[in-house]
């Protein structure tokens, strides 16, 4: 059957699209769909897309097909919308799920259908719903059980692809230095005073210090970080993108939200997640055994001549660099979003001290100061 139109609202995903997609995607048999019930999930959380939870009602095939599933596509909001276009976001998943989301080597959602219209900005992805699971909250933090089910989780991952001719057919998958992603310095440098305005009360002189320091180093840690050995990197690799469990009992964690990944050295996503998503007591005490037994379970599944001063070196690397993270969050947030600016506090208190106690600081005399990008039409 051929595939439907990609809808351009959740009000064009009516029962007629939904057989017609469910069909063409072949997951779910030769069911027919004659009443959807939709409800919005997702309000209110930064999200670049909008998510909706369909339960559906069927005539025929409904033995095979799911029960209830997922639905996510492009966010109206003008502003957001532009930056994941611009950035690559949609087209980026909408392939991730289309191309690799089954064999990536860690258990993330199944796809039952996916369409796309890049020339109007239209991307739709029908998967599979998690909603019976627990997913992380990033604002309470992962414990040091978590930590290390995400490391051996993220060794799966990182060997599937490391040094890999199977990274280089995913032309769509960008390496960390892309030019687009080099604009994230631009971003970093307008949300620098206003963060420091707003968090300054947090943080030490030294720290703001060394914060105008990576600012001109940013790209080069980039580069650094797109050369060789690399691998996929989930690029988003927080507590609130992992469910734990999985529907069919086959792994201990689900991952979700791929529109970042890209083509990086594996310890990025490893500083990125104990920095931004670990307490610092919980941190400093798990951290060099986690990233310890992260290069062990790389080796086991058949990465070589990566030694281990290697990988806590480019951990080190990382969890400098993943200041950008919070800072640009900081320089943007409105205080007024309780959750948000919770989030956001944490993160820049873990990242803070995540560079503080390993002295990651130190990796910046490394890297020759380089001017800013370019902006977009300049």
């Amino acid at each position: 059957m051929s595939a439907p139109a990609v809808p351009v609202t959740m009000d064009d995903i009516t029962p007629e699209w939904l057989t017609a997609a469910l069909r063409a995607g072949g997951k779910a048999g030769d069911c027919t769909v004659t009443a959807i019930e939709k409800v919005t999930i997702g309000q209110g959380v930064g999200i670049l897309g909008e998510l909706a939870r369909l339960t559906p009602a069927y005539s025929t095939g409904g033995s095979t097909a799911p029960k209830t599933l997922i639905a996510k596509i492009p966010t109206a909001d003008p502003g957001g919308r532009g930056i994941a276009e611009m950035l690559g976001f949609y087209e980026k998943e909408v392939r991730f799920y289309d191309e690799v989301g089954d064999r990536i080597g860690v258990r993330t959602a199944h796809s039952y259908f996916t369409g796309r219209d890049p020339e109007n900005v239209r991307y739709v992805i029908l998967m599979e719903d998690l909603g019976g699971l627990q997913l992380g909250d990033q604002v309470a933090g992962a414990s040091a059980e978590e930590c290390l089910v995400l490391m051996h989780q993220m060794a799966k991952l990182h060997a599937r692809w490391w040094g890999s001719p199977d990274l280089e057919t995913l032309e769509w998958l960008p390496y960390g230095n892309a030019p687009m992603l080099k604009l994230s310095a631009l971003a970093y440098a307008q949300s620098l005073e206003p963060a420091v305005e707003k968090f300054g009360d947090r943080m030490t002189g030294a720290q703001i210090e060394m914060a105008g320091k990576f600012l001109p180093r940013m790209n080069p840690i980039q580069d650094n970080f797109a050369a060789a050995p690399v691998t996929l990197c989930h690029g988003d690799l927080r507590l609130d993108n992992v469910f734990w469990g999985s529907p069919d009992n086959s792994s201990p964690v689900t991952l979700v939200d791929w529109q970042i990944a890209i083509k990086a050295r594996g310890p990025y996503d490893i500083g990125y997640f104990m920095s931004q998503s670990v307490d610092p007591a919980i941190r400093a005490a798990n951290e060099e055994s986690l990233v310890r037994e992260y290069h062990r379970a790389l080796a086991a599944n058949g990465v070589q001549d990566y030694t281990f001063d290697r990988c806590w070196d480019d951990y080190r690397i990382a969890t400098m660099y993943c200041l950008a993270y919070p800072l640009i969050s900081a320089g943007s947030i409105d205080v007024a979003n309780e959750r948000g600016a919770a989030l956001v506090s944490k993160m820049l208190y873990r990242s803070l001290s995540a560079i503080t106690d390993l002295k990651a600081y130190e990796v910046l005399d490394r890297f020759e100061a380089a001017p800013l990008p370019e902006p977009p039409g300049a």
